[in-house]
């Protein structure tokens, strides 16, 4: 199994950004997290007291009043913006509350169930403030842009992954901080190669966060090849108890949640926020209140208002930039971003800027694909969901799955035998299968019907017409019985010679 990846995570505090928040608490034995950082975007700013968005940031993209006011004719940026001192502000504070309090709840019965949980002293300790006074503002340093700063420049190599769930200018921040120290020096060309080979930024399309300061900035052309990481699949999104994946979207829905999560599991998971739950969010305007008023009405480009049952998933729209970093699913989408993850096959953004109709519509595109690992990851997560109040006794754990071999080379026409290993005290079921997405194969055949399971035990033929270079990514997947079921996976990757 892979090493926990390395991460810090930037957030504006949006409610979706509160419930990725708390999902990603129950996951933090997983990760090597290094801070939790608060950050600005074109949907909330503090402001410093002084100035004004339009005389910190010219080229903003805030929808400002005419967001909070009505339906929009179409989503630009309003002149009227510039004059704002903030704009939806959030609630200084709310992550070291969650802390001290529904966190510190719930941490006994999670260190109980697994190693590597973090105190809720030291996660207090890994809280910082970045650039969170206005919408892309990079003109000072501050303690979260210093925080990735220090942990890019440090003497470890593995790769450090950066989260943007708001804004990107923190981010940018530390990049234009390393620059500007650094560019005159005669091993800039080193520590430039090196920033780029560490550096793996999540939540930026196209170069593009919630602001425009990575552009702006002109960060590809500082580091040239620098990467922004983006997963073939989201994981909740403020429409998915309405337009969720098919075999998921039972699980999204009022009597799911509000049973598997928002009750009997204790603070942490009360906290979780639902639709039409009571929920007040601080800051926030009437019309995104939606606890006290279950109905999505963003109003623009004539989409009409979406009512929702009263605890229906409210979304996250930022947990797509961790749970691709979760190894212990036995998934290898990290050592080969080519294998996949919990949320598909990782890619490598070409940075440039997106034609926005061009971008809904390729994501409206994956959306109508399946992802065949979502069910099993929210089953996981309802489980994890009892860790909070239930103890190692109680609770249900992921079945550890291990292969004679997780690589092989063979031959087209060949046939190959691979045998899995199950860890798991309760009853489980077992299946290997084809994992096309993260598979190379153009021949002719069904790869599919030379495959042959006996629940651990693979036999798999070859396609005759499979050339070198060509891969297939098998799958044994094992889930377990359980009230809330866990899966765990074995991944053998099969190379053509």
């Amino acid at each position: 199994m892979l090493k926990k990846p390395r991460t810090i995570l930037t957030t504006d505090m949006e409610c979706d950004d509160m419930n990725s928040l708390i999902h990603l608490f129950l996951y933090l034995n997983e990760l090597e997290l290094e801070g939790i950082v608060y950050t600005s975007s074109q949907y909330h700013f503090n402001g410093d007291g002084i100035h004004t968005l339009g005389e910190v940031t010219p080229h903003f993209c805030c929808l400002g009043p005419a967001e909070t006011e009505g339906p929009m004719a179409e989503r630009k940026p309003d002149p009227r913006a510039k004059d704002l001192m903030s704009y939806r502000p959030f609630e200084v504070g709310w992550i070291e509350n969650l802390i001290r309090h529904e966190y510190a709840a719930a941490y006994p019965t999670l260190a109980d169930n697994a190693e590597g949980f973090p105190t809720p002293e030291e996660l207090l300790s890994r809280v910082y403030y970045g650039n969170y006074w206005f919408e892309g503002d990079v003109r000072f340093e501050s303690e979260g842009s210093r925080l990735i700063e220090r942990c890019i420049m440090d003497d470890r190599e593995d790769v450090l992954y950066l989260q943007s769930w708001g804004g990107v200018n923190t981010i940018v921040r530390a990049l234009l901080s390393i620059w500007e120290k650094h560019a005159g020096e005669p091993d800039w060309p080193e520590i430039r190669a090196r920033v780029v080979r560490k550096t793996a930024i999540l939540g930026v399309f196209g170069g593009e966060g919630q602001d425009n300061s990575f552009l702006d900035a002109d960060i590809p052309g500082k580091y040239p090849g620098i990467r922004c990481l983006l997963s073939d699949f989201g994981y909740a999104s403020f429409l998915t108890a309405q337009n969720g994946q098919e075999d998921v979207l039972p699980m999204m829905r009022a009597d799911y949640m509000y049973t598997h999560f928002k009750t009997g599991h204790g603070p942490l998971m009360a906290k979780y926020a639902l639709y039409g739950d009571g929920t007040v969010f601080r800051g926030e305007c009437d019309r995104f209140q939606y606890g006290l008023l279950p109905v999505l009405d963003w109003g623009f480009g004539g989409m009409p208002p979406v009512r929702f049952e009263k605890y229906d998933m409210l979304g996250e729209g930022d947990s797509g930039t961790y749970i691709p970093l979760f190894t212990h699913f036995g998934l290898r989408g990290l050592e080969d971003w080519r294998y996949g993850t919990m949320l598909g096959i990782l890619r490598v953004d070409d940075l440039r800027p997106r034609d926005l109709g061009v971008s809904i519509a390729a994501m409206g595109q994956r959306a109508r694909r399946k992802n065949p690992f979502l069910k099993a990851y929210h089953e996981d997560f309802a489980a994890r969901a009892d860790w909070c109040v239930k103890g190692f006794a109680e609770a249900n754990h992921n079945p550890v799955v291990t292969l004679s071999t997780c690589d092989l080379e063979a031959a087209p026409g060949e046939k190959v035998n691979v045998e899995g290993q199950v860890s798991d005290v309760r009853p489980w079921r077992a299946k290997w299968w084809l994992y096309r997405d993260g598979s190379r194969y153009e021949g002719a055949r069904v790869p599919e019907r030379g495959l042959t399971d006996d629940g651990t035990r693979l036999r798999f033929t070859v396609p005759d017409d499979a050339r070198p270079g060509d891969f297939f990514n098998l799958i044994l997947e094992v889930r377990n019985e359980h009230a809330t079921p866990m899966t765990g996976y074995g991944q053998l990757i099969l190379k053509v010679k």
